[in-house]
């Protein structure tokens, strides 16, 4: 079964869109080439940098979620080395989540259970 991967890609802020969506496609090629999918791509756009990276202070980000069998992670890392138009990624693993009956919660205390006392002021909301 192929695992689920996040990709965070921040494009140089000056790079033409038509080469970075070029570029994302590539990728899409290539993640397909190991019998996995993009399931999500989210461009977030330019934002602001916390800290300058090769002098500049905005970023273009683009976050992909996909799936892919063994190695699709280190071509895809391969290839975005390889890009003169990515300024930092990173790539992290998602664990699937398992689908069931969810753990027993805790019972509640003995003093959690037993109503205010007649004439009490009600308790205030938790914040």
């Amino acid at each position: 079964m192929p695992k689920k991967y996040e990709t965070v890609v921040l494009f140089d802020p000056e790079l033409p869109e038509d080469k970075r969506k070029e570029f994302l496609a590539k990728l899409a090629g290539v993640i397909g080439t190991y019998q996995g999918e993009v399931l999500k791509q989210d461009d977030w756009g330019n934002r602001k940098l916390a800290y300058p990276i090769r002098k500049k202070v905005n970023a273009y980000y683009t976050f992909l979620l996909y799936t892919g069998n063994r190695g699709v992670v280190e071509e895809v890392e391969r290839n975005i080395k390889i890009f003169d138009g990515v300024l930092r990624h990173m790539t992290t693993r998602v664990e699937i989540q398992v689908k069931g009956k969810a753990a027993p919660a805790e019972a509640p205390s003995p003093a959690e259970e037993q109503p205010p006392p007649a004439g009490a002021p009600p308790a205030a909301p938790a914040q």
